[in-house]
């Protein structure tokens, strides 16, 4: 083979040269690119464990117990007491049972028992051989909520002028029987009897509704009333079980009529044929 070593016209070089001076031309691209990267990856890092550590020192700086009389304008740093070993606890988890939703399902489990703790703000918790936990015990407090049996009290007064002396409190028991009536709602009725029932066919699209006749109290006239317009529970039960009562019964005296006339067809059959 043979190497051209003919002079370029324009830049006075070699194809051989040209050709070593764009591949280095190249690699120097390449190299300032890869630079400019890894600077930017590490500021981008820099800045994204900065905006975590601040988060994390938040949570960190809410569990130290400080001066009840200083006052905090950060709501995230208010101050919570430390856990004792032995006091009840929820520690929040994270991952979800496959199949369930992550934005519906429970994350607070336990309550667990707080063993002891492990550092400032890393506790060991106890966890049963049943409880079905499977774990890693030291937890951060960020994942930890003590559990509140007894709810505080309100405390908001709805009258201000309402005093410990004026308050009153009433037993049930020593109140005289006639001090409590029921309240009648305006536009009700009281049933006195169901006397039947019915299902109307249906004008429209809608299913038919069965319909009770009720003998009112003080009325001689009945109306048909749906059970949803009725609040005698017991009355409409009493009514229901009845009927189904009658219609055993019924279907129990049709039984037995059949099989008595189907003997009496039988042994009218055998006496016939006795005399033949």
């Amino acid at each position: 083979f043979a190497i051209n070593n003919s002079h370029d016209m324009t830049r006075k070089e070699t194809p051989q040269t040209e050709a070593l001076a764009w591949r280095r031309e190249i690699n120097r691209q390449h190299q300032i690119a890869l630079e400019m990267a890894k600077e930017y990856q590490a500021t981008e890092k820099a800045r994204r464990a900065q905006i975590h550590n601040d988060k994390l020192s938040r949570k960190d700086y809410a569990t130290v117990p400080g001066d009840p009389n200083e006052h905090s304008t950060d709501d995230h740093k208010s101050v919570q007491l430390l856990f004792q070993p032995g006091s009840r606890v929820w520690l929040y988890i994270e991952r979800v049972k496959p199949g369930l939703v992550k934005k519906l399902a429970h994350r607070w489990h336990g309550p667990f028992r707080v063993k002891r703790k492990v550092e400032e703000f890393a506790y060991e918790l106890e966890l049963p051989d049943k409880s079905g936990y499977r774990f890693y015990p030291v937890v951060h407090v960020s994942r930890l909520k003590a559990v509140n049996k007894y709810c505080d009290r309100p405390k908001t007064r709805l009258v201000q002028d309402v005093t410990e002396n004026s308050r009153l409190d009433f037993v049930e028991e020593l109140l005289p029987e006639d001090s409590w009536e029921a309240d009648h709602v305006a536009g009700e009725f009281e049933v006195e009897a169901i006397l039947n029932d019915r299902t109307p066919m249906s004008t429209s699209t809608d299913r038919p509704v069965r319909e009770f006749e009720v003998k009112w109290v003080g009325y001689d006239e009945t109306t048909w009333e749906p059970a949803s317009n009725l609040s005698c529970g017991g009355l409409l039960y009493d009514y229901l079980w009845k009927k189904k009562s009658e219609h055993i019964d019924c279907k129990w005296c049709k039984l037995q009529t059949k099989t008595n006339k189907a003997a009496v067809d039988d042994s009218n059959v055998r006496r016939i044929s006795s005399h033949l």
